[in-house]
């Protein structure tokens, strides 16, 4: 076996180096966006606990609703979060203040559906909030004449509409994503492979890029239509 020339040793070099210091960047920005998105979800945490020693409860929802916002997996300022909105929720309704017990379980399921992706990581705190607003609007009271329905009925009726799924599919969602690598892999490689050193194209060498970035191209206009 012969060994590789010193060019190809080099420019194999320069590949791995750049790999590496791509890798790393990615790292440091990784880093740096979860260290903000954990402080500014303390801040709301600690800005919520204010609001609770101020006896302003609706200031103490506002704020932990931001942050279950800023969501980051294990930061544990989220499940602090949830657990104050569901206190809250659950001592107001025992104190008869239907309107504030509705905010906060509202706010619970905003912060779950805003953090949602391909999966939902807070779906048994969005089904009890769910569950808890049907009930809350089917027990509200209701002006003579308006509806005939009985409370369970309007409760289910709510409950559906509350539980209907209009968030993208998730398949199609990672298709989508699969389609923006097929794409930007496709040009590359006609870049990288279909363009000689002197700038002129060979359509042979080409032609298997050009055909995974239009296959991409395709994919993610498909995906766009179906999502």
């Amino acid at each position: 076996m012969t060994e590789a020339s010193p060019p190809a040793r080099s420019l194999g070099a320069a590949t791995l180096f750049g790999a590496f210091r791509g890798l790393a960047i990615a790292a440091l920005l990784l880093a740096a966006s979860t260290a903000r998105v954990v402080t500014s979800g303390e801040r709301e945490i600690a800005a919520s606990t204010d609001g609770l020693r101020a006896g302003d409860p609706h200031a103490a929802t506002e704020h932990a609703r931001r942050a279950a916002g800023w969501y980051a997996p294990g930061a544990p300022h989220v499940r602090v979060a949830y657990d104050r909105l569901i206190a809250l929720a659950t001592t107001a309704e025992g104190l008869g203040d239907r309107e504030a017990s509705l905010y906060a379980w509202r706010s619970v399921r905003t912060a779950a559906i805003e953090t949602r992706w391909l999966v939902t990581p807070h779906e048994g705190d969005l089904a009890r909030a769910n569950l808890a607003i049907a009930r809350l609007e089917a027990a509200a009271p209701r002006p003579p004449g308006t509806r005939n329905e009985p409370p369970a009925a309007v409760e289910r009726e709510a409950l559906e509409a509350l539980s209907r799924d209009e968030a993208p599919r998730t398949p199609w969602v990672v298709a989508l994503v699969l389609a923006a690598a097929a794409w930007i892999t496709g040009s590359v490689l006609v870049v990288r492979r279909g363009i000689t050193a002197g700038g002129q194209v060979s359509w042979s060498r080409a032609t298997p890029g050009i055909a995974i970035t239009a296959a991409g191209i395709a994919l993610w206009l498909l995906a766009i239509w179906r999502a």
